[in-house]
């Protein structure tokens, strides 16, 4: 006659976890990672200030390196009504056979927009702050341009600002971001007040 065993907890409990489940596990963390990490600027507003921000400086440094090397001038044109912006390359340098270079600037719509919640607070130029219509910034031949600040403003908070203050001759950027309701001002004696 066989004598019942008594339940013994089967080894699987006391052994742990597989390296296949703690692969799986590991998968699933790193695919909510990459869900989760690039979209905290969503999250954070003054994240999604300083992102807009942070384009428009590069694509402006970039606009200054390439008139430099062209020898041409080259703008980046500001839509404060419609929170874009886009670069303005001279019309021969995008021409094809079958387009006349009056009307090819019109016709280029390569228009970028602004992340949602910012928004421009206006462009100063010193004598004048512009803060409606559309705003063309200039680089010469050389890669100069007037002394300029750009305002960045979220809508959610009146008060963040985010403001690249360029100067004309140098080419050198100023970032400074505020959140006491006061964009920094130009004043008409710096550098580039041409």
């Amino acid at each position: 006659m066989r004598t019942p065993t008594p339940n013994l907890p089967s080894t699987r409990a006391t052994r742990g976890f597989t390296l296949v489940e703690i692969l799986v596990v590991m998968a699933l963390i790193g695919l909510l990672m990459a869900m989760v990490v690039p979209n905290l600027g969503i999250l954070v507003p003054s994240a999604r200030l300083r992102g807009s921000g942070t384009v428009i400086q590069r694509n402006l440094d970039l606009l200054r390196s390439e008139a430099r090397i062209q020898s041409k001038r080259i703008a980046m044109e500001f839509d404060l009504d419609k929170r874009r912006w886009r670069a303005v390359y001279p019309p021969e340098q995008m021409l094809t056979r079958d387009q006349d270079a009056s009307t090819l600037e019109e016709l280029l719509d390569n228009w970028k927009e602004l992340e949602d919640d910012v928004v421009f607070h206006g462009i100063d130029t010193g004598a004048q702050l512009f803060t409606r219509g559309t705003y063309r910034l200039v680089f010469d031949e050389f890669g100069f341009s007037n002394d300029q600040i750009v305002h960045l403003r979220l809508t959610s908070d009146p008060n963040e600002f985010w403001s690249l203050t360029l100067m004309g001759l140098s080419g050198r950027t100023v970032v400074t971001e505020t959140s006491d309701g006061n964009p920094p001002r130009l004043q008409q004696t710096n550098e580039g007040a041409f």
